[in-house]
């Protein structure tokens, strides 16, 4: 896939990755874009906090001019428009005393709780007693609509989850096409539903993580990052490389972990066309040991006889990239076949013996 068929791709399902406001059609409630999700441990000791801080300003540096409005409070929410001294405002905010106190923040480029923002931070980091009796993990997610991969976007948004991980260390999380919603998630998780049973691959993130996703991993996108801790299970780099033997996947390892990408291009996984994208199903295949056993529901159940995830649908989507049972081992493509360094040293040495063969054979002008 390239960018002119992913956009393609993209564009022809558009009108149903977009949800308006019943009462202003101008005015989004839900759509798709990119969204990217980090869960952390231990985020209220105050050089986490800084880190989270880091991350925020590092967001704001590209696309800050984009925010226009949000909150920040646990406890009493604090509504206000979005400008630099605000920002800073809320940099010295997030390093409040995480032994004391919690904190929340939210920034969008969509003013009001009703509407979702194609731009948007927002995190929630739960105070030290809390995390330490209750298991909380804190989250921060960042929201970006698909046009800031058009041209060398792509290579951007690459550049960005790798520097996002680097400052935040998470335990794991997420990036890819994934739900934007709105402050008010409740009133339209039916749709949610519905979009993640015609696209598979479109994400479902929560900024309220469950205390289960300490033990492994929720979520799997285009982008999945885990901590080295639990890398390390699977074994070393070249083991990896070994099961994912195949060029389009990507192995970003970092100080504190690696970044699994699946493919150059997210992948909608179109029901009826595409519900197991290979590249998808191949890193699922090798990192699924590394999944939470029972990811929990991730909707609140019906309030008016509308269909939305409960534990049993909500787990069956987190093993949707799986193979069925007693299906052979996929085969890499010897198309896409990753070159070890002894055949890229023999590769070499033939081009060598080559081009020097090339130069000894005379220049027809000379026998003249």
């Amino acid at each position: 896939m390239n960018e002119e068929q992913f956009f393609k791709d993209f564009n022809a399902h558009c009108w149903d990755f977009t949800i308006v406001d019943e009462k202003d059609e101008e005015q989004p409630v839900l759509q798709v874009g990119l969204v990217a999700t980090f869960y952390l441990v231990d985020a209220y000791l105050p050089v986490r906090r800084k880190h989270i801080a880091e991350a925020f300003e590092l967001y704001c540096k590209h696309f800050g001019e984009q925010l226009v409005w949000g909150y920040m409070g646990s406890e009493k929410i604090i509504t206000q428009d979005f400008c630099p001294q605000t920002m800073n405002l809320c940099l010295s905010y997030i390093q409040s005393d995480g032994l004391a106190d919690s904190a929340s923040f939210m920034w969008s480029s969509q003013q009001g709780f009703q509407h979702s923002g194609k731009y948007m931070f927002e995190a929630i980091l739960p105070v030290e007693w809390f995390e330490r009796i209750h298991n909380s993990l804190t989250t921060i997610r960042f929201y970006l609509p698909v046009e800031e991969l058009k041209g060398s976007g792509r290579i951007h948004f690459e550049k960005l989850i790798l520097d996002t991980c680097k400052i935040l260390r998470p335990l794991h999380g997420t990036a890819g096409l994934g739900i934007q919603n709105s402050y008010e998630i409740q009133n339209y998780q039916h749709i949610e539903y519905e979009l993640l049973e015609q696209y598979r691959g479109i994400d479902l993130t929560l900024l309220i993580a469950s205390e289960t996703w300490r033990t492994g991993y929720s979520n799997l996108n285009w982008y999945t990052y885990l901590a080295h801790h639990w890398v390390s299970k699977l074994g070393k780099t070249e083991d990896l490389l070994e099961q994912l033997n195949d060029v389009r996947i990507g192995i970003l390892p970092y100080e504190w972990g690696t970044i699994f990408r699946a493919g150059d291009w997210p992948a909608l996984g179109k029901a009826n066309v595409d519900p197991r994208p290979e590249l998808y199903v191949m890193v699922n295949e090798v990192l699924k040991p590394l999944r939470v056993s029972n990811i929990g529901s991730l909707h609140y159940g019906s309030i008016a006889g509308e269909v939305r995830l409960n534990e049993r649908t909500s787990n069956q989507w987190l093993r949707r990239f799986d193979l069925p049972k007693d299906t052979p081992k996929q085969q890499p493509s010897p198309l896409y076949r990753r070159i070890s360094a002894t055949e890229q040293q023999q590769l070499n040495a033939s081009r060598k013996m080559f081009d020097d063969l090339l130069n000894q054979v005379p220049d027809d002008k000379s026998k003249m």
